[in-house]
């Protein structure tokens, strides 16, 4: 019998970018904030928005803490006739291997994806795998099934994402030098439909994996886009 854990070290490393993105765009929020409130109204502004600073800090450590304690739980063991998926608490789903009739390996969000397609047409997915290559390998050989490969990509990385919100740090440059007579709301007016155009752009998973979380935000953008164009231009 094999076993095969999951690649911790690649997992924080994308938790901790995620975490930091968060904290940063929560304390560009503060400080923006922080400066439109009046200079008799600070005080005030920090005890609400202190409190709930360390609310989300303990939020963010205890899911932090909890993704990886997960992940390093769990494992995935393969014999002669199945594959076995164990969860931190010891759970264990087990795959027949004569139930297999396809595999299919590709990435998703930048993590190698190993997908296990049973004859009743249930993907199964493995991602993440320390020591992919052998397990795909061990896979086929036990299946004696040749896995299909797809090569579409599904990470966007950080410097495009960064490129992409450039609309929104011009206008807020534009809005702060005075030299366009916008309101400073037109910095969140773009910055929305900013985000609405980057959500749009996203390539989606081949087994449209996260798109009812897709549709929720658009139209969550929606709305607000809406309801600040009508505040904007004072169309009540």
């Amino acid at each position: 019998m094999s076993q095969y854990s999951y690649d911790l070290e690649s997992f924080r490393k994308k938790l901790q970018l995620r975490t930091a993105m968060v904290v940063l765009i929560f304390l560009l929020f503060m400080g923006w904030n922080f400066f439109q409130v009046p200079a008799e109204n600070k005080s005030s502004f920090l005890g609400i928005f202190l409190p709930i600073s360390g609310v989300l800090v303990i939020l963010l450590i205890k899911n932090y803490t909890k993704q990886l304690k997960i992940l390093k739980g769990a494992k995935i063991e393969i014999d002669s006739k199945s594959i076995k998926q164990w969860t931190q608490q010891g759970q264990c789903m087990e795959t027949d291997f004569k139930e297999v009739q396809q595999i299919e390996k590709d990435t998703f969000r930048g993590y190698p994806r190993i997908l296990l397609v049973t004859k009743q047409g249930t993907y199964i997915p493995l991602l993440n795998l320390e020591n992919s290559d052998q397990f795909l390998s061990e896979l086929e050989s036990k299946t004696r099934l040749k896995a299909k490969i797809f090569s579409e990509e599904t990470k966007v990385a950080v410097w495009k994402t960064a490129i992409a919100f450039l609309p929104s740090i011009g206008i807020a440059v534009a809005v702060f030098s005075g030299l366009t007579g916008l309101k400073s709301d037109a910095i969140f007016l773009v910055l929305t439909l900013n985000a609405l155009l980057y959500i749009l752009s996203l390539p989606k998973d081949r087994l449209e994996t996260g798109t009812k979380a897709r549709r929720r935000w658009i139209f969550i953008l929606l709305i607000l886009f809406l309801a600040q164009i009508i505040n904007y231009f004072g169309l009540l």
